[in-house]
């Protein structure tokens, strides 16, 4: 009986013990990239956003659903950085406007209407980068030799774009619970550019998988792209969210964030005022 209070006591004491080591803040943790060579994992996005825009005192709608399925493939690179193979394997996405829908799925040759016939321009055709621990894109390299490669679609700094965000959010140096770190990035919100500056902060560590909280700041940028020529737009917003990461490869497990962005698109002759929400959920495995 007193052997049997002695390992009971013991499995409760280090029950205990593992979970102070758990929630000790002076214990720090490293988050970055830390898959093997050889790894593979896959994530899978899933987007659901609402438009309004008001012209001519009219107001219109545009729903979206959308769902990106990407697999990753690591390659050792020189000084110590990671060669990723990209490969996009599935384009989903439904819109409504104005009793008028629409819906392309990269996967059913039963959906792939004319409308939307470049929507699976990046299915399929991959391409690499080579990324340093932080998930800092140092690098783009062509893809498949087939002539249908990502950069004969998609521009160096596209592709950056289209990366940072499950990418570059790594702390620069080791944190315990309660450090925060910033990471700003540029991204497509329809035919707008936005900059999005965020907030990360170690919320818990446990069971080798980080909790963090995600708060961001989303302002327009100058826009470069000839859909927006002659206008002028003003958009600010936030995203709000959270993300676990795992701590031994800095695999995102889990993301889920809202955006709220309002402002206004300034065309000759007119304002048209305009909000957008979106609600993302990001998950990731391996393979």
């Amino acid at each position: 009986m007193i052997r049997s209070i002695s390992v009971l006591l013991f499995v409760i004491g280090f029950i205990f013990q593992s979970c102070n080591e758990t929630k000790n803040e002076n214990n720090t943790v490293s988050l970055g990239l830390k898959f093997g060579a050889g790894a593979n994992y896959v994530y899978l996005m899933d987007t659901r956003q609402t438009i309004e825009q008001q012209m001519s005192g009219i107001n219109s709608e545009i729903s979206q659903h959308m769902k990106l399925q990407s697999s990753y493939k690591v390659e050792a690179a020189p000084d110590n950085n990671s060669r990723l193979t990209v490969n996009y394997d599935r384009f989903y996405i439904k819109s409504s406007s104005n009793g008028l829908e629409m819906e392309y799925d990269s996967e059913d040759s039963t959906k792939q209407p004319a409308e939307l016939a470049g929507a699976g321009a990046i299915v399929n055709h991959p391409f690499s980068i080579v990324v340093n621990s932080k998930g800092e894109i140092l690098k783009v390299e062509s893809g498949d030799q087939s002539g249908g490669n990502m950069q004969s679609q998609f521009s160096d700094s596209s592709i950056r774009q289209m990366m940072e965000q499950s990418l570059n959010i790594y702390p620069e140096k080791p944190v315990k619970t309660g450090d925060t770190w910033q990471r700003t990035y540029t991204t497509a919100m329809g035919f707008m550019e936005m900059q999005v500056v965020s907030d990360y902060k170690l919320i818990s560590v446990a069971n080798n998988v980080a909790h963090i909280e995600i708060k961001a700041a989303i302002k327009s940028k100058a826009q470069s792209n000839k859909q927006t020529e002659g206008m002028q737009i003003e958009m600010n917003g936030t995203q709000n969210g959270t993300m676990d990461i795992d701590v031994n490869t800095g695999l995102i497990q889990d993301s889920r964030f809202t955006q709220n962005v309002k402002g206004k698109m300034i065309i000759p002759g007119a304002e048209i005022p305009m909000t957008l929400v979106s609600d993302t959920r990001i998950i990731g495995r391996m393979r």
